[in-house]
């Protein structure tokens, strides 16, 4: 940790208000740290599957890597954030599954209209 800060980090232009960047080296050694544990969390709290809540997890430090405040709580704020997203990926999962037991009951007046929902449900 040696940028010249007590954390170890160094703001940058651009950033929030004391906001403080994770250095990549340190950013690495947290990814480590809590990746598999932030997986466990998906899926125990939210009971995503493995898969599914590796993906989300990933998506979590997508946000961190531009957002991350080093000189905060950076744990506790990437669970919170993968809770979030495990949150939102569980309403999309619902709203997929009542959408497409709707369309599959054949509620529209042809066969070109469940193509196009079709391919909107896959796009979403």
């Amino acid at each position: 940790m040696g940028s010249g800060t007590k954390s170890g980090c160094s703001k940058e232009p651009g950033q929030g208000p004391g906001r403080m960047s994770m250095p990549d080296a340190e950013l690495a050694a947290f990814y480590e740290e809590v990746f598999m544990p932030l997986v466990r969390r998906a899926t125990w709290r939210h009971r995503l599957c493995k898969e599914d809540a590796r993906d989300v997890v990933q998506d979590a430090f997508l946000v961190a890597i531009e957002k991350i405040d080093a000189a905060g709580n950076p744990k506790a704020w990437l669970i919170q954030v993968v809770d979030h997203l495990a949150m939102n990926h569980q309403r999309k999962q619902v709203r997929r599954s009542k959408l497409l037991s709707k369309w599959s009951r054949g509620d529209f007046e042809s066969a070109a209209d469940q193509r196009v929902v079709a391919s909107r449900v896959q796009q979403s």
